[in-house]
């Protein structure tokens, strides 16, 4: 009987050791499954704030994608005005002001009075040998006529050149780059871009 009793208190006191162990593993993995939910809770949040700030980046991007298009189609746009209107307008404006102007029109003026001098002078030689004015070569009554029909002409002037810019819009570089006007003085206009690139 005490033998017994011995095995039953042994036995208790094992199960209460196996009861405690099971309390403390329970307790240790309450304590660890909250740890995982809380880990969880922290994994969820996070994943919502980088979902959202994703979100923000995806709309940033949308808008910065149509301000794209808008400044290609803009570019664009811009290119084939400069290329298909913008050459002749500059060329047109430039050859209709008197920044371009002035320069040959005084040395045009320059040359009209040195043909007045010549004139005159020959004009007094012919009549000093008596020979009716008429009879002079350059007697010309028609040169006020042919001179308005050459400004006429003139000011009305287009350019094969400005023209085939015009129709590079599209076209490689190179097309523009290798497009040359009728008579052009290579050389001095390679000094002359050489010597504005310098500067």
């Amino acid at each position: 009987m005490a033998a017994m009793k011995k095995d039953i208190d042994s036995f208790l006191k094992k199960e209460e050791s196996w009861v405690k162990k099971v309390g403390e593993l329970i307790c240790r993995h309450e304590i660890e499954i909250g740890d995982l939910k809380k880990k969880m809770e922290a994994d969820k949040l996070k994943l919502k704030a980088d979902r959202e700030a994703l979100d923000v980046q995806k709309k940033a991007f949308a808008v910065e994608k149509e301000g794209m298009k808008a400044f290609v189609v803009q570019a664009t746009s811009d290119n084939k005005w400069l290329i298909e209107q913008g050459f002749q307008q500059v060329v047109t404006y430039l050859l209709h002001s008197t920044e371009f102007n002035s320069a040959p029109g005084n040395v045009y003026m320059k040359f009209l009075n040195y043909g007045k001098n010549l004139g005159l002078v020959a004009s007094f030689k012919l009549h000093e040998s008596g020979q009716a004015l008429e009879q002079s070569l350059l007697f010309l009554p028609e040169a006020s006529e042919i001179f308005k029909e050459s400004v006429h002409k003139v000011e009305r002037l287009t350019y094969p050149y400005v023209s085939g810019i015009s129709s590079c819009f599209g076209k490689p570089l190179s097309v523009l780059h290798g497009l040359k006007p009728a008579g052009l003085n290579e050389k001095g206009c390679s000094e002359l871009l050489d010597s504005l690139s310098k500067k």
